[in-house]
């Protein structure tokens, strides 16, 4: 029975044992199922991880790429620049070096060297372009430079030496040399010049047409007084007078202005003492000047000028200054030659000779601010001037050149005149520029006998470092008409008989 029993019970532990087992075989599918899902996920995501890091890298490399080659486009400049800088520094330690190893060099240590080549070519429409040497000049304007009508020029090569005077080495000294055209229109009294003058006293040494000058050659001493400095300086020196400098690299417009051009003196030669020191603030200078008198190496008579000048700069957006020149400077009208008749019938020659009468003296003003709109900046210059017993009258109400039917008045003449500019900064490397001036000599001591008015428009264009194009556009406009040899009466087509001109052209200028 029991037998019995058993057997009846194993078709149910052989159902019971196949359920198991099917049970365990779908468990163990299930786990296999759950494994080989979670190795594929992971593959593919090694997979997919590996395509998103290459993706990546190469818009990495091709960000990295362009970033490369902006860098290069917008910085090269900039890293030109800090190349040079650290070459100058490599040179100049290197420099300074052998100086102080060679008693020969050693006065040469701290001497900076620079300078500048400026070229030009301006067209005068009034003339069309014909008769190309120094057509400029047949304007009752006088043009130091900026002179050749349509002619390629070399305006100016020029070397600076300047050593400074600092606290340690209290003696320093400049010398700046010129060559080309401007050379030979800065520097004018002298050691008679031409034969053909017949004035042993000194001539007007633009008639040389030398190409070399020397415009300023000086030493100075910075030397303790009552407790301050005073600083020295000894030789041949820059006017302290007007806005624009000698350099055309260092002004707004390219052309020199009519106000620098024929109202204020160029060069002295003397002594200054800049006295700032003594002065309640340091944003406040002031320097006093003795010299011979203007635009001269040597003194034409035994009287002396003196200067002086004062600025104030409250901040580096705002400056303004007042000078003043006044000496005897001689205006001597009674030496016989042009055929000019005093009041009292006397002959005479008008013009600064060696006579120590005629006090001469000019009041200056200059003005610079950087408005708020920051591009922008205003300059504005006036000069007002006198001479004793130089006014001029045209007798015969002719309204040519001077001579002999005409009179020199023994009263005092006057001239003045204002200039204003606008500087506008579009971008680091483009500039516009616009002067704006009006001269008044028609009591005839500058020698004009009429008023002026100018305008010029520049663009300053920074081609690369240190290269600049400056083209410009220039309207002159006078008062009383001017003629030539080639005006309509001596037979010419009488484009000369005019009063007013337009010139334009362009400068390009180096600056090392």
């Amino acid at each position: 029975m029991d037998k019995i029993k058993f057997y009846l019970w194993l078709p149910i532990f052989a159902v019971l044992a196949f359920g198991s087992v099917s049970f365990a075989q779908g468990i163990d599918r299930e786990a296999l199922k759950a494994e080989l899902r979670q190795e594929l996920k992971a593959e593919l995501k090694q997979e997919l991880m590996q395509e998103v890091k290459a993706e990546i890298l190469k818009e990495a490399k091709i960000s990295a790429q362009k970033a490369t080659q902006e860098a290069k486009v917008n910085f090269k400049e900039e890293i030109r620049s800090e190349i040079m800088e650290e070459t100058k520094v490599d040179l100049s330690t290197q420099v300074s070096k052998i100086l102080e190893e060679s008693p020969l060099l050693s006065p040469f240590k701290g001497v900076t060297l620079s300078g500048f080549v400026d070229t030009n070519y301006f067209y005068n429409l009034r003339l069309h372009g014909d008769e190309g040497s120094r057509e400029n000049a047949l304007s009752p304007l006088n043009f130091i430079g900026e002179n050749e009508n349509n002619s390629l020029t070399l305006e100016s090569f020029t070397l600076f030496l300047d050593k400074q005077v600092t606290d340690e080495n209290p003696v320093g000294w400049q010398m700046h040399t010129y060559f080309g055209e401007k050379a030979k229109r800065i520097t004018f009294l002298g050691e008679q010049s031409t034969a053909a003058s017949g004035d042993a006293t000194g001539t007007n040494d633009v008639d040389r047409n030398d190409v070399f000058t020397v415009s300023a050659a000086n030493v100075s001493w910075k030397a303790p007084v009552a407790g301050k400095d005073i600083t020295f300086t000894f030789g041949k020196l820059y006017t302290w007078i007007g806005l624009e400098l000698v350099e055309n690299t260092g002004n707004p417009n390219y052309q020199h202005g009519i106000l620098y051009n024929n109202a204020i003196p160029f060069t002295h030669t003397g002594i200054s003492a800049d006295v700032s020191s003594f002065l309640p603030s340091d944003k406040l200078t002031l320097k006093l000047y003795g010299v011979n008198g203007w635009d001269s190496f040597i003194d034409n008579n035994s009287s002396k000028s003196i200067g002086w000048y004062i600025s104030y700069e409250p901040t580096d957006k705002f400056f303004i200054s007042l000078a003043g020149i006044h000496g005897a400077e001689g205006w001597d009208n009674e030496d016989a030659g042009a055929g000019l008749t005093r009041g009292a019938g006397i002959p005479g020659d008008v013009g600064r000779r060696d006579s120590n009468n005629g006090l001469t003296q000019m009041f200056d003003v200059v003005a610079t601010w950087q408005t708020p709109h920051a591009p922008l900046t205003l300059m504005f210059n006036f000069d007002w001037g006198t001479a004793e017993d130089a006014a001029l009258e045209d007798v015969d109400k002719d309204g040519d050149a001077l001579d002999g039917t005409d009179t020199i008045l023994n009263s005092t003449a006057h001239w003045w005149g204002v200039a204003a500019y606008a500087l506008y900064d579009f971008t680091d490397w483009f500039q516009g520029v616009v002067r704006y001036e009006y001269f008044d000599d028609t009591d005839g001591v500058r020698f004009f006998d009429q008023s002026i008015w100018e305008t010029t428009i520049t663009t300053n264009i920074k081609m690369r470092e240190n290269l600049w194009f400056r083209p410009e556009y220039r309207h002159n406009e006078y008062s009383t008409g001017f003629a030539t040899a080639f005006d309509k009466a001596a037979g010419g087509d009488g484009r000369r008989d005019t009063d007013s001109e337009d010139i334009i052209g362009i400068g390009i200028e180096y600056v090392f």
